[in-house]
């Protein structure tokens, strides 16, 4: 009997002697005596349990619970538990759902200083024939894989700078699907710049249910990074926009914050909550990272999240949480659609990639609408998590980290952008808090219970500025695979 691969230690938490695990395959939480997690420790080792009078864990820690597989924290054999989280990743990779972004332009009426496309932006639009290829290979995809349904998201550049576009892919893949009783939704990577009430309307009937839209932060900091070509102030119309779309589908919020605009992202969430968004909407606040095609110096001037400060981060956390919006977990930075077998993205010019993150790279590509896939695909979906990061407790909320950058900058599919020293940092604050909303059945009184977020003196910098806002409804659980408190 072992202790996880997959566990992560908080010791004198919650109380000194004690120590706070947390098993990030199974989701589970256990509070364990030091005494007890020393002789879990040894209880695998022969030699070691020989000498040991204490060598039953299960009357060690006089939790039956404890020995439960769907718990995982102890585990039988270590070999068999990677077999097992292959198997759920493998499966996490063949569910029966057509997931697509489609990138229509590369056109944008926004000329932001971190922009991930800035090296290959020059303005081009699909053409009507390769709209008509796209959405028939989509078509033909889905049926090939048996799909029961199929999500397509339009991005750009700006989308809805061409919304005759995202109409005419949507109508002929719904003609061709729907006679096979594949239902499709749709939704937008949007500025939201033009995303009114009226766009909103005109795209329902196609299956418009979600967008997208990134938010820098308030009327303070916003203008300074989404910056429009026309140099306008864009933030009202913008807030606008989401707060009526909100009425009628699911928006995300995004934001990519910098130390220059940091401080109006907490008064975003106020202003948001004021303004009467659903508890479910999906908020999400990361470092404008150097990434991709991004300017050199632009963002956060790092190419990982292990490079930025994380404490911007956990004070973001902890304001949408005590304002009642959904977020992801503080550890979760993956797995990316690079592992989703049936994701693809497609560009203006008809390009097949494996995720996202490719679009604009051709020589990336796994095949194109005109002909399908080539081999690649299945080469592509050979390199696997298990080659690179065995052994490794954060496999299950990070997958290797952004591959598409890390195979663009090293032109080869070999390695993985590690975020060990992010999750190294944040994961004192995750845990505790990640165990308190778990443990509590008043959402409010956990997140009062939070840790203050790092400070300078903890090797980061001032508490984040601006949030004053009431404790509300906290969100639902993020990403539990079988969530356990014991």
């Amino acid at each position: 009997m072992k202790l996880s691969a997959f566990n992560l230690y908080v010791d004198d938490y919650p109380a000194p002697g004690q120590t706070l695990v947390h098993n990030t395959f199974s989701g589970a939480f256990v509070i364990l005596p030091r005494t007890a997690l020393q002789a879990l420790a040894t209880s695998g080792n022969d030699s070691e349990r020989r000498d040991s009078p204490q060598d039953h864990p299960d009357q060690i820690v006089g939790v039956a619970d404890l020995m439960d597989p769907n718990v995982g924290v102890v585990v039988d054999s270590l070999e068999e538990e990677e077999r097992e989280y292959l198997a759920w990743f493998d499966w996490r990779r063949s569910r029966r759902t057509l997931q697509s972004i489609v990138g229509i332009n590369l056109a944008c009426n926004f000329d932001c200083p971190y922009c991930c496309q800035a090296d290959f932006m020059d303005g081009a639009v699909m053409k009507p024939e390769i709209v008509d290829r796209t959405a028939d290979w989509l078509a033909g995809r889905a049926s090939q894989i048996d799909a029961d349904s199929a999500h397509v998201v339009f991005v750009g550049g700006e989308p809805l700078l061409h919304p005759d576009r995202i109409k005419a892919i949507a109508a002929r893949l719904r003609s061709r699907i729907e006679r096979e009783g594949i239902e499709l939704t749709i939704g937008l990577i949007t500025n939201g710049y033009f995303l009114s009430d009226e766009m909103v309307r005109e795209l329902l009937p196609f299956g418009l249910t979600v967008a997208q839209v990134t938010v820098d932060g308030d009327h303070t900091t916003h203008h300074r990074t989404r910056v429009s070509k026309k140099g306008e102030d864009t933030f009202a119309r913008i807030f606008a926009n989401v707060v009526a779309a909100s009425r009628r589908i699911r928006v995300t919020i995004n934001g990519n914050y910098q130390e220059d605009t940091v401080s109006g992202f907490a008064p975003l969430v106020e202003k948001l909550a004021a303004a009467g968004l659903p508890a479910s909407t999906k908020i999400n606040f990361t470092p404008a990272l150097e990434v991709l095609g991004a300017a050199e110096g632009t963002g956060s001037g790092s190419c990982t999240w292990s490079g930025s400060a994380y404490r911007h981060r956990v004070a973001l956390h902890d304001q949408i949480v005590r304002h009642g919006f959904h977020t992801a977990g503080l550890q979760i930075v993956g797995p990316c659609a690079f592992h989703d077998r049936h994701m693809y993205a497609i560009d203006h010019l008809g390009n097949i990639y494996q995720c996202p993150g490719f679009l604009g790279h051709p020589e990336w590509r796994i095949g194109c609408v005109e002909s399908g896939l080539t081999g690649r695909y299945q080469a592509m979906l050979e390199v696997g998590v298990d080659r690179r990061c065995a052994g490794c407790a954060h496999q299950p909320n990070c997958a290797g980290g952004c591959l598409a950058h890390e195979f663009i900058q090293t032109g080869q599919t070999g390695g993985v952008n590690c975020e060990v020293d992010y999750f190294d940092a944040v994961k004192r604050d995750a845990l505790v808090r990640g165990y308190l909303l778990a443990t509590s059945d008043d959402r409010g009184r956990a997140v009062a219970e939070f840790p203050s977020p790092p400070t300078a003196s903890d090797g980061a910098s001032s508490d984040l500025p601006g949030g004053r806002g009431e404790r509300v409804r906290p969100p639902r659980g993020v990403r539990t695979p079988a969530l356990r408190v014991l």
